[in-house]
């Protein structure tokens, strides 16, 4: 792998602190609430101000992407069809805005550089491609506020408490997206899946255009895995044996195995092979639900996201299972 500085969509929300609102009483009327008003911490750890850096640069993207959205429903309306959509897409595009600004007051707060928006392309050209990849890049988003959640449990306890209650708000914008591209049952399971920030932030920069971004966090770049055999969600699959094919954009050798990461339990491996010239052949295991995330790997050693993103190979590929 290697460095890079493409930025993610990860969604993430800052801890309940107290900060001004500058984005305007509208925004905050139609996101439901303004930024967090307690006290601000006295001291801050250089690891938790390079996750709000990064949360300030990510929620940028996810800001942008519903404001297109918004703008592509309201042109794609034609006879009210998404009047229904287009009212939640509104409050969670607000929602998103108060989210960059609560990052970027921490950051200003303690002194500490923000980042501006880049420029953005998302390949839709439908409504229902639009919330399909709005399902997809809120279940990526909720598994980085996890990740993060649990590294400020370690450097900044107090923190802790901002991200953890944002997830039930992305879950619900989740559960919308589920039923209106999908219709899929809102709550699939349980436990959401936990996202290492490399994982996210490599899910995310095919959309962010190449040199547009005036600054950006560096994260290692992984080769693209990308489901190709069946599309769409594989309901019914797990335990079956039915193959599951992902083209890999690397040169790759030796034995082979998916990871899969899903919801709280370690990672589950299938042994892979390659099929044709870069097509890698797996099956899906038995026991997994909702978004899971598939990694292509040479070893079976880890058992959490976070080691094996350094072993990843390629990937990972988000795979809808329910």
């Amino acid at each position: 792998m290697h460095s890079s500085t493409i930025a993610s969509v990860a969604l993430f929300a800052a801890s309940a602190l107290a900060y001004p609102t500058p984005t305007g009483s509208s925004v905050a009327d139609i996101a439901g609430g303004s930024t967090p008003n307690g006290t601000p911490p006295k001291n801050i750890s250089a690891a938790a101000i390079a996750d709000f850096q990064g949360v300030n640069f990510l929620e940028n993207m996810e800001s942008a992407f519903f404001e297109q959205g918004l703008k592509n429903l309201t042109a794609w309306n034609y006879n009210g069809e998404l009047d229904a959509a287009i009212e939640v897409v509104t409050r969670v595009h607000a929602q998103e805005l108060i989210h960059v600004q609560t990052a970027e007051n921490i950051l200003n707060h303690f002194h500490k550089p923000t980042f501006s928006p880049c420029q953005y392309q998302f390949p839709v050209t439908t409504a229902e491609e639009f919330l399909d990849l709005a399902n997809i890049i809120t279940s990526v988003g909720i598994g980085a506020v996890i990740n993060v959640a649990s590294s400020l449990a370690l450097t900044d306890p107090g923190l802790v408490p901002g991200p953890a209650s944002i997830l039930s708000t992305e879950a619900r914008h989740d559960a919308f997206f589920r039923i209106a591209a999908l219709d899929l049952v809102p709550n699939p399971t349980p436990f959401d899946t936990r996202l290492s920030a490399a994982y996210a932030l490599n899910l995310a920069s095919p959309f962010i255009v190449p040199g547009s971004c005036a600054a950006m966090p560096k994260f290692p770049v992984i080769p693209p895995l990308t489901q190709v055999k069946p599309q769409g969600y594989q309901h019914g699959t797990t335990g079956t044996g039915v193959p599951i094919q992902f083209t890999v954009d690397a040169d790759v050798s030796g034995a082979l195995f998916i990871g899969w990461v899903n919801q709280a339990n370690v990672v589950n491996y299938t042994p892979a092979k390659m099929v044709a010239a870069r097509v890698v052949e797996t099956v899906i295991p038995e026991g997994l639900g909702g978004m899971a995330f598939a990694a292509l790997t040479n070893t079976q050693t880890a058992t959490d996201v976070n080691a094996l993103t350094g072993l990843t190979l390629a990937g990972p590929a988000p795979v809808q299972i329910s």
